[in-house]
């Protein structure tokens, strides 16, 4: 595999956690503690890290909310 090939598929893998972890948030009220880290820097990009899996857990959610394929039960 390329360096770009991996570079992608560890993007993809972390979106996909990001994601996950988002749905688990909205769910259960549960998050990963941000403030553990101790880096004030590393807990800026996790935050924007969790941020990212809102954002793509609210785009699929809308996508899925307008079609026709998807029933809320």
């Amino acid at each position: 595999m390329s360096m770009i090939s991996k570079l992608v598929h560890a993007s993809i893998d972390l979106a996909l956690l990001s994601g996950f972890l988002a749905g688990v948030k909205h769910s259960t009220g549960l998050t990963p503690k941000v403030s553990l880290i101790n880096q004030p820097q590393l807990e800026i990009y996790a935050d924007k890290y969790l941020d990212m899996g809102d954002y793509l857990y609210f785009g699929i959610t809308q996508y899925m909310s307008g079609s026709e394929y998807f029933t809320r039960k």
